[in-house]
């Protein structure tokens, strides 16, 4: 089931044999900071012309233990970059933990943690026909389970007309897909919306959220439930910043299928 599947776990599933690990790991910063096991601190510094916004990635205090593996992984790399948590030095521990080409973050870490899920299952693939390669593919229920989430997808596109006149179904809708909301990008401009339709229903502050039926929302999926809607703070979400990300990652080396085959990121 996918409410237990991190956001760079359903993205795998869903692009099997395919991938773009760069995709990939800004998902998983996305969501961790989303879930509120990161904090993504702006600083604004001055420029030439206008301020200039300065992303932080810092590991937020009393993380839940166990982490599942790919959260703990991502947690780890966070952690090695503080106490400033820059990028640039976020990027860096990312090329000592999942090598250059950053693919270990794939085929180390996002791709076993479907294979415990039995989702999918490890396959030697070759580029071109010639060089090998480790790669993965989808189990019978992991197809079953993709074919689950492209139908959620689709019908979460309805989620912004219920904001207001049904946020308990557009809360649903967002559950029943889990960490994989993150991959609709329909739903970045309403960011905002979806934040203050979480507040807690009686209008008090604190960290509770209002759900219809929250036992539902960890996930049942083998390994537990990576991510806990019951810990969603789009407040703290800025995925502006998360741009920023994209040049970052040319700086540490390419990625997708194929790149470097050997060696283990320990995750």
């Amino acid at each position: 089931m996918s409410e237990g599947l991190s956001a760079p776990e359903a993205y795998l599933l869903l692009n099997l044999p395919h991938w773009d690990v760069h995709r990939a790991l800004k998902l998983g910063f996305m969501g961790l900071v989303t879930q509120g096991m990161l904090r993504l601190d702006i600083e604004e510094r001055p420029g030439l012309v206008r301020k200039r916004r300065i992303p932080h990635l810092r590991v937020a205090p009393a993380l839940p233990e166990p982490l599942p593996p790919v959260a703990a992984s991502l947690v780890k790399v966070v952690r090695a970059a503080e106490p400033e948590g820059l990028l640039k030095d976020v990027l860096r521990q990312c090329a000592h933990a999942y090598r250059r080409t950053l693919v270990g973050f794939i085929r180390d870490c996002v791709g076993p943690a479907l294979v415990t899920r039995g989702l999918a299952a490890p396959k030697r693939a070759r580029i071109l026909g010639l060089v090998p390669y480790d790669s993965f593919a989808l189990t019978v229920a992991g197809e079953a389970e993709k074919v689950r989430l492209q139908g959620l997808i689709h019908e979460v596109s309805a989620v912004p007309s219920l904001i207001e006149s049904d946020p308990a179904k557009a809360m649903s809708l967002i559950a029943a897909l889990g960490g994989a909301f993150l991959l609709v990008e329909e739903l970045k401009p309403h960011y905002p919306a979806l934040e203050k339709a979480l507040r807690p229903s009686d209008g008090s502050g604190g960290d509770s959220y209002y759900f219809p039926n929250p036992a539902s929302f960890d996930g049942g999926a083998p390994g537990g439930g990576c991510f806990n809607f019951g810990h969603l703070d789009f407040s703290c979400f800025d995925s502006g910043a998360f741009d920023s990300f994209d040049a970052g990652f040319s700086d540490a080396g390419g990625g997708g299928d194929g790149g470097d085959g050997g060696g283990s990121s320990g995750c």
